[in-house]
């Protein structure tokens, strides 16, 4: 049996069914191949339930970087009071009420100063130094547990700990769930929590995950455990310059690995969030990111240098977007498919043939309508379906201008009635629309 298939027998009706080990296990949401094929050397389910009763979970401790964070890590911290036994803060250098708010939060709040030195990767392992056993949950300032989530990454990690012999001591990452405010994006693929006695350190400037000491990331852990994150508010990205903080780090880790593409990556990424781009940059930007990331899809598990050549092939689909190059589009919406990422390699794939088509539908409109100059008494009943068709394929690729004038020159020319029961169509789907976005 694979840990896989324990997930499956946890959503089952077999040995584990209405036992705490189940309910834990199915906030599992996700592994990565290497950890779902992981064979368990497991014993009797009903003894592996039973086992679970007995079991006590190892400390959990959150880490938060601070700076000037006075009006977030209160509501940070206190909202971890069911899901964490320790809070550690790596303050660097707050001017503002931060410290004593955090240890007005919770009693068990430890403060370590640590100045900052351009470089999150290191902020965040300095708590390897400070706590060397349990969990380390890494959580922002401006994020929050969400109320109804209170309790599960404490019994998540409970689960993982309990298997932890079964699985021969993986080291691993666990990813809870992180959600834009006002039903934002949301990130699965977080990587925050490690055990503090692991092999794991972050890596990276900016944008740092954690990996082993060969730079291979870990095997991954999703679960069903969500955060609020305020971060990415406007107002919040303008007053705290985080976008200009991101693409400088980005260009000095950029300096100082020439040769890793995901430093290109990053560096464009950032950089075209943070202002509206001209044409030249685009272009600028699309060239420097398509020599970096080569056409390669990486081998093995992803690894600190390979990890965002894929991400890249999308990026370089949205800049060919925008600049309208549709043979680069194909090419990397291409790269895509083969790289396993369906869903994006779909949508732009989609977005190039949509428009193709629709441009071919738009000239057929515009074909109708020279054609009309030819009309004549004995091919006037053709006349009227043809602008039928045109009034419907003037909708269909959002010519809407000419719809009603076709409509009414064909109901002119004793037809009409089709484009009319599009009409009729059309009108009770709109007036579907309002309860289906409610």
């Amino acid at each position: 049996m694979n840990l896989s298939n324990l997930l499956d027998l946890a959503h089952g009706n077999g040995a584990l069914a209405g036992s705490p080990l189940a309910a834990d296990l199915r906030l599992i949401t996700s592994l990565s191949p290497d950890l779902a094929a992981t064979e368990l050397s497991c014993p009797d389910l009903v003894e592996l339930a039973a086992g679970y009763a007995a079991h006590r979970p190892r400390p959990v401790t959150a880490v938060v970087l601070t700076l000037n964070e006075e009006e977030r890590i209160a509501r940070c911290l206190t909202a971890l009071a069911d899901d964490v036994d320790h809070c550690l803060v790596i303050d660097s250098a707050s001017t503002d009420d931060t410290v004593e708010q955090a240890l007005r939060a919770r009693d068990s709040t430890r403060i370590r100063s640590a100045p900052w030195a351009d470089d999150f990767a290191h902020q965040r392992n300095l708590a390897f130094t400070e706590v060397t056993d349990g969990w380390l949950c890494h959580v922002d300032a401006d994020e929050v547990l969400m109320p109804e989530h209170a309790g599960r990454l404490r019994r998540a990690l409970s689960v993982l700990d309990y298997l932890d012999p079964l699985l021969d001591g993986s080291a691993l990452v666990v990813s809870p769930v992180v959600a834009d405010t006002g039903g934002g994006r949301a990130y699965t693929n977080t990587q925050r929590v490690l055990r503090a006695d692991g092999p794991l350190r972050f890596r990276g400037r900016v944008h740092e995950h954690p990996y082993d000491p060969q730079g291979q990331a870990p095997a991954r852990v999703e679960v069903d455990v969500r955060f609020e994150h305020f971060g990415y508010l406007p107002e919040v990205i303008e007053k705290r310059g985080k976008r200009e903080l991101y693409v400088r780090l980005a260009r000095q880790a950029r300096a100082e690995e020439p040769d890793n593409p995901k430093w290109v990556y990053y560096e464009i990424r950032d950089a075209l969030d943070r202002q509206p781009p001209s044409q030249n940059e685009l272009r600028d930007a699309f060239t420097r990111l398509a020599a970096s990331a080569g056409d390669a899809v990486p081998a093995g598990p992803p690894g600190y240098r390979c990890e965002r050549i894929v991400d890249s092939w999308s990026l370089l689909c949205e800049l060919a977007l925008q600049l309208g190059e549709a043979e680069h589009l194909r090419r990397y919406a291409d790269l895509l498919a083969a790289a396993g990422r369906t869903v994006e390699a779909t949508y732009y794939g989609t977005l190039l043939e949509s428009s193709r088509l629709l441009g071919r539908l738009s000239a057929l409109v515009d074909a109708i309508t020279s054609a009309e100059a030819d009309e004549e008494l004995s091919n006037r009943h053709l006349m009227a379906r043809l602008f039928e068709v045109q009034a419907t394929l003037a909708l269909a690729s959002g010519r809407y201008e000419t719809v009603v004038p076709a409509y009414r020159k064909s109901v002119a020319r004793g037809a009409g009635r089709s484009v009319s029961e599009d009409f009729e169509m059309l009108a009770r789907v709109l007036a579907e629309v309002p309860d289906s976005a409610a």
